[in-house]
């Protein structure tokens, strides 16, 4: 598991090598509908909950 506090770091190094925080939030919202894709069947009712960022 990873710690806010060091997933923020992790954002920080990926913004300074040059990938934009906003790709990184698509990238993972992308992440989690296929795996919801992958699990939910079809026409299935989804919730997620999901707090400010950073989190790991």
């Amino acid at each position: 598991m990873i710690s806010a506090k060091m997933m923020g770091v992790v954002d920080e190094n990926a913004e300074a090598l040059g990938v934009p925080r906003k790709q990184l939030m698509e990238s993972s919202g992308n992440a989690v509908a296929r795996t919801v894709r992958d699990v939910a069947d079809e026409g299935a009712s989804v919730v997620l909950v999901c707090g400010r960022g950073n989190n790991g």
